[in-house]
């Protein structure tokens, strides 16, 4: 039997989102640098002291948001309402979210890269791995569907497609503008998946997938 989270976990979980919902909302719209962590509670609603009692520092937040980001795509791609049926249509619409999400934040990107240079490699529980076991679930279950070959592992078919988006990743960072179009994304992933076609393929390429709007 599962229990039920405490008055107080659910306070906590509360005080979390509300820090990083803030943190977000302020680094897209002053920036990273010109944030202050009095600028991330006070939008939050609590005392400066209680964001240390969260994160440890402001770049620490960095690597929680990536999370929060990551749970936020599964949901959408997993379980979403317009959620398409066919898993290769998910694969496609998962990395669109993920490409514009990246449009959106390239900043921030920049800035968690730097903070990990030199720290622990992450957990079983980071954003790399969560990622990587999201596509991989996708993928099998376009194998099962018929639309991806099977002869192939789903890990991968896993790696290559996160080297696709890794190189659109970092194309996006050396734009000025960061205005790689999401048709080039697609094509990439069109072509990728194209060529490990399953007999079922078809199935998998009748609609163009759509970001869900925010």
């Amino acid at each position: 039997m599962i229990k039920s989270p405490s008055r107080r976990e659910r306070k906590k979980l509360e005080t979390r989102q509300a820090l990083l919902m803030a943190a977000l909302s302020l680094f897209c719209t002053k920036g990273y640098d010109a944030t202050k962590v009095e600028e991330i509670t006070e939008a939050a609603g609590v005392a400066k002291g209680t964001f240390f009692n969260y994160f440890p520092s402001k770049e620490s937040l960095l690597s929680e948001l990536d999370l929060w980001s990551v749970e936020q795509l599964g949901a959408a791609a997993r379980t979403g309402q317009d959620r398409p049926a066919s898993p290769v249509t998910r694969i496609k619409l998962l990395l669109r979210m993920m490409h514009e999400q990246a449009r959106q934040d390239i900043e921030l990107i920049h800035h968690a890269f730097v903070a990990q240079l030199g720290a622990p490699p992450p957990g079983p529980d980071g954003s790399t791995r969560q990622h990587s076991d999201l596509l991989l679930e996708l993928v099998a279950e376009a194998q099962t569907s018929g639309e991806i070959r099977e002869d192939v592992s789903a890990g991968f078919v896993t790696k290559l497609l996160k080297l696709s988006f890794l190189h659109q990743l970092g194309t996006l960072g050396a734009l000025d503008d960061g205005s790689l179009p999401a048709e080039d994304v697609g094509q990439v992933v069109d072509l990728l998946l194209e060529s490990l076609a399953g007999p079922g393929w078809r199935l998998g390429t009748n609609s163009e997938p759509r970001c869900p709007e925010s």
